[in-house]
């Protein structure tokens, strides 16, 4: 029943690997592949030596089927037959052909010891076989060149199976080792030796080739690997030609030149080769010649002006070694920024998943309606449960019994006490139970308000852990993108610093160089802890200055050693473009100032100055201003966002007491490397900007921060000149004179000319005891700072 379904067996193999062959036989990596087989084989050395296109074959066996090597083979045998060197090319087209006998007959386990060995072999019995046909006899020389010819040939053919796989793989393989670029290289100089006797026009395409290859490498190397190349292509595709020696100084020395001129453009490095070559064609072969490797040197130039830069710059590139690791570690850095990027993103997610269910609800938990009516239900628990007329109240006038109770709640929580006489007619004209009802109806209300009030702090306390998450999960995802968008490793930097680094003189262990999310520099160092001798400053700080062309500076957080004392790490950043210095003039009207400030640099070249006043005055004021300002401190240096600390702030105010506690918040945050500021004020005094002659007055209606659950954040934003003073002053200061309030200050700051911050912060304070008469009424504390450009 199943016969119409059995396939026929057809055997597809063979036909899929025919049809493989002749693709790729066809491509052009395997017709460059013939190609340099025919013109490798026509190299000749010391004029009686043609070991390389036997060198190639064996080579091409190790690493090739024997179909291609068949056809290697072939290309070799023919580039025998056209270099016309009579019996020496023929008696290695035999060497070729005895081996292409014996190939059929090696197993497949590819050694090239195994044929190398055998190359050997035949070749020195056919040479020695055609120079006694040639000479009728033999001499030990004729013995001697045959056997060093052997030695070549298998040296070379262990060169060539290093080269010749980047005939192939160059698109899979990413990294090359350095065995494989010299090798690749020294077959590409054996391959354009082929050309020596192939002349167009007068012009030797040998050397127009070799130079074509010395500049572009020079190019997109450098002078190192220039002049490397250049010495490479002379010595070996001079070895047919009896000047080599003039070919190894002129390619060598050109490469150089043209290396050190690739960071100019194109026109540049050719005009730059041209001359160079010409220059010492002149000294070395003198004027006859000096025509035709001019002319062969602009030839090269021409071809490479007209070739595409990114083209070539990729090929040689991708024989750079140096440079493919340095990409790998990019990759790397890459994958594993990629890898914290999903990681970290998947917390910070996680975390505002948590944080927003903790505010799940919160408003409809103290819903008003289910509290009245399970204080009602209790109410009639109490009292009615037992009561006579209790079919009556909650059976037939179920409703209006409601209502009454509800009705005399109302009452108690207006008046806060109720006499029978006052409570509802409604209820007062049914009820047996007129007093027992109004006592537990007091009782239980009050029992309500206390329940609210806990509640109301339970509340609370999620809003502060919500928030908190919240910011913490705003931070996590301001990490990500600064290290996955905006950090970039810089190598080249790297490289500079530890030029300078060498120079003056200073030892490192390593250096990390980076530019941050703000687009500057940070450079952190690992070395030997320098025992006390500040080199961090004194030197380090000079020398990557003049490497970087910019002034840095070591920042706040100094040197860090480990516990073993074996390293320390400190780091470099970019000097701030503006400074800040700041006085405090402070009076309390008890012996504990209930006004708390701090002034700073907080990191990332931010300034914050800040003012909190406490309610009242004394030690509990001051308790209040100095959880605020702590707070502030910790959490802005900790990298939240403000108004996020701002809210955890009046949060833990809220939540700290059950009396009232509230803070006033009069914080600037100064961008160092702009000169611009933002002020947050929330309930406090008001703030001066004074510039010149001119002064500006910093509002805001915000009440402090502990009042209210939820607070309104405002922000003014000002652009500071150098010489500008910021005036932040406590509340004491501007009620000192209930008519004038911050007038007075305006005019004080206009009338006093002083540039000096602590002048100015005592001449306020001095101007408000004065109104005050040396009876202060409450706390005063006046910051002052100034602002200036660093040139």
């Amino acid at each position: 029943m199943y016969r119409d379904d059995i396939l026929p067996y057809r055997r597809v193999a063979d036909n899929k690997v025919r049809k493989k062959i002749s693709i790729d036989l066809f491509s052009f990596r395997h017709l460059l592949l013939l190609l340099s087989a025919l013109l490798v084989s026509r190299v000749v050395m010391l004029k009686a030596l043609m070991p390389f296109g036997v060198a190639f074959l064996v080579a091409a066996y190790s690493i090739l089927n024997r179909f291609e090597t068949f056809l290697v083979s072939i290309f070799v045998a023919l580039g025998y037959v056209l270099s016309f060197q009579n019996y020496l090319s023929y008696s290695h087209v035999v060497t070729v052909l005895a081996l292409m006998i014996f190939i059929p007959f090696l197993s497949e386990n590819k050694k090239i010891y195994k044929f190398a060995i055998l190359a050997f072999i035949i070749n020195i019995l056919v040479n020695i076989a055609f120079r006694f046909y040639v000479n009728l006899d033999i001499l030990p020389y004729d013995i001697i060149v045959s056997i060093f010819e052997s030695f070549i040939m298998v040296s070379s053919a262990y060169i060539f199976s290093y080269g010749i796989p980047l005939y192939f793989n160059k698109q899979s393989r990413k990294l090359f080792s350095k065995e494989e670029i010299i090798c690749f290289i020294l077959a590409l100089s054996l391959v354009v030796s082929g050309l020596w006797d192939i002349n167009i026009y007068g012009f030797s395409l040998k050397n127009v080739i070799s130079m074509l290859v010395v500049i572009c490498f020079g190019y997109s190397e450098g002078a190192s690997m220039g002049a490397a190349v250049g010495v490479t292509m002379g010595v070996v595709s001079g070895i047919s030609d009896p000047s080599m020696a003039v070919n190894l100084g002129i390619f060598g020395f050109s490469g150089l030149i043209a290396g050190v001129f690739k960071d100019y453009n194109k026109f540049i490095v050719a005009v730059s080769f041209v001359i160079a070559t010409a220059m010492l064609s002149f000294y070395s072969l003198g004027s006859i010649t000096l025509n035709n490797v001019f002319l062969e040197a602009m030839i090269a130039s021409s071809i490479f002006m007209i070739m595409p830069t990114k083209k070539f710059k990729k090929l040689t590139s991708s024989l750079d070694g140096d440079k493919k690791i340095i990409e790998l570690q990019k990759s790397y850095i890459e994958k594993v920024k990629g890898l914290m990027e999903i990681r970290l993103s998947s917390m910070s997610s996680t975390l505002y998943d948590i944080s927003s269910i903790l505010q799940e609800n919160i408003e409809n938990e103290l819903s008003k309606k289910q509290e009245i009516n399970s204080l009602v239900e209790k109410i009639a628990d109490r009292v009615c449960a037992n009561c006579d007329c209790k079919s009556i109240c909650w059976g037939k006038e179920l409703y209006y019994t409601y209502d009454s109770i509800v009705e005399m709640l109302r009452l108690i929580e207006k008046k806060g006490m109720l006499s029978v006489m006052e409570m509802p007619e409604s209820m007062r004209r049914k009820c047996i139970r007129p007093t027992e009802i109004m006592k537990q109806s007091i009782h239980l209300l009050e029992i309500m308000r206390l329940n609210n009030r806990w509640r109301k702090k339970l509340i609370n306390s999620r809003m502060i852990l919500s928030e908190q998450i919240k910011g913490i999960s705003s931070i996590i995802e301001s990490m990500v993108k600064e290290t996955s968008n905006s950090i970039v490793f810089r190598n080249d930097v790297e490289e500079e610093i530890a030029v300078e680094l060498d120079k003056a003189g200073l030892e490192f262990d390593n250096i990390v160089a980076l530019k941050n999310g703000r687009e500057k520099y940070e450079i952190t160092f690992y070395r030997k802890p320098c025992r006390g001798k500040n080199l961090c400053v004194k030197e380090f700080e000079r020398a990557v200055s003049r490497a970087l062309g910019m002034k840095m500076v070591v920042d706040g957080s100094g040197c860090r050693i480990d516990e073993n004392k074996t390293m320390c790490q400190f780091r470099l950043i970019e000097a701030e473009s503006f400074s800040l210095v700041t006085a405090v003039a402070k009076a309390s009207k008890e012996k504990v100032s209930g006004d708390t400030y701090y002034f700073g640099n907080i990191g990332e070249g931010r300034y914050m100055i800040a003012l909190s006043d406490g309610m009242g005055s004394g030690r509990a004021a001051n308790m209040e201003s100095n959880t605020t300002i702590a707070l502030l401190e910790k959490l802005m240096e900790a990298g939240f966002e403000r108004n996020t600390a701002i809210k955890a702030i009046n949060s833990v105010l809220v939540l700290r007491s059950c009396d009232e506690s509230f803070a006033t918040v009069d914080m600037g945050l100064i961008d160092l490397y702009s000169g611009i500021g933002e002020f947050i004020k929330i309930g406090a005094a008001p703030t001066f900007i004074k510039s010149g002659r001119e002064v500006e007055v910093i509002k805001s209606s915000a009440l402090p921060v502990g009042i209210l659950d939820d607070i309104d954040i405002e922000s003014h934003i000002v652009e500071f000149r150098s010489g500008d003073m910021i005036v932040m002053v406590s509340d004491g200061v501007v009620d000192c004179n209930d008519e004038l309030k911050e007038k007075w200050i305006i005019k004080a700051l206009k009338e006093f000319d002083s540039g000096n911050p602590k002048d100015v912060a005592d001449y306020l304070l001095n101007k408000a005891k004065e109104f005050y008469g040396n009876n202060i009424k409450d706390d005063m504390t006046v910051i002052v700072s100034k602002i200036w450009k660093i040139s």
